[in-house]
């Protein structure tokens, strides 16, 4: 096992958290409670990270923000990952023809990375940017692990921890069957965040579209991922998402509809998802990927 290296990890922190929220700035104060950081200690990353241009600072606020020298870091990502490249006009046609937003991410070690969007994020919608992350545990991100062999789907449900119920992790399994039965999965709304600004919620009271953690903190398997498809009624969808494969049958790239806004039929459900699992398959033969046999 590597060594652990706590002042990079805490650089990585700072960075996660204001891609999550990249259109909003924060000062020292307020990162080093959020992140439950030493205010001595970041303000040395902070120096540091914005001296090297990853950050920058606005000197009447005092605030930090995302910096330019990420967008070079990005573009050189964005070549050496070129499924993404592959994806964004699939993604841009679904959203031309369907009305949603489209987002790609993929699962790297127990986290799930935001890497491209297609459509323009909604006033109240769903904030979902590029190098926003979340983790890979249950009941998110079931297209990333349905296709997998038994014992990382058994890593993957003990992510859920000890005090989870029998009956809980029996619902978990149900989820990842399902989703590898019909190929998508189907994530429902859970209830609003609080507003920043609440003792729940973060920030300086500035209303703003909750970010992909806040939309799904507390949402229990019931709520989130539907397992069974009841046809006389409409849901408020999170989203829709389907497996783009790779050539060595895993999945490499997960696209997912989003920004439903109302209810949507039953019916619906499965003629959205038709269209995005030809975009993901479109994608997968680009790549000359293929479907893992696993029954």
């Amino acid at each position: 096992m590597a060594r652990r290296a706590p002042a990079v990890e805490r650089a990585v922190a700072v960075l996660n958290y204001l891609a999550a929220h990249s259109d909003d700035r924060f000062t020292l104060s307020e990162i080093a409670r959020d992140l439950t950081l030493n205010k001595a200690t970041l303000h040395a990353i902070l120096g540091a990270l914005t001296e090297a241009g990853y950050l920058v600072r606005e000197t009447d606020a005092k605030t930090y923000g995302l910096g330019p020298a990420l967008v070079a870091l990005g573009n050189s990502a964005v070549g050496s990952y070129p499924v993404v490249d592959t994806a964004m006009p699939e993604m841009q046609a679904l959203t031309d023809e369907l009305g949603f937003d489209c987002v790609a991410s993929a699962s790297i070690h127990d986290e799930i990375v935001i890497l491209a969007r297609s459509g323009t994020p909604r006033p109240f919608g769903i904030n979902v940017q590029p190098g926003q992350r979340l983790p890979l545990r249950p009941p998110l991100g079931t297209v990333f692990v349905a296709w997998s062999k038994p014992d990382r789907i058994e890593r993957y449900l003990s992510r859920v921890g000890p005090s989870a119920s029998k009956d809980a992790r029996e619902k978990y399994r149900r989820a990842i069957a399902a989703v590898r039965t019909r190929g998508y999965s189907v994530g429902l709304e859970g209830p609003p965040p609080p507003p920043r600004g609440t003792p729940q919620g973060r920030g300086r009271g500035v209303p703003h579209p909750p970010t992909l953690e806040e939309s799904v903190r507390g949402v229990e398997i019931e709520e989130y991922a539907l397992i069974e498809l009841d046809r006389s009624t409409s849901y408020r969808l999170n989203h829709i998402g389907a497996p783009v494969f790779g050539p060595d049958g895993d999945v490499t790239l997960g696209l997912f509809l989003i920004g439903f806004g109302g209810g949507i039929p039953a019916e619906q459900v499965p003629e959205h998802a038709g269209r995005l699992l030809a975009a993901c398959e479109r994608v997968t033969k680009a790549i000359q990927g293929k479907m893992p046999a696993i029954a």
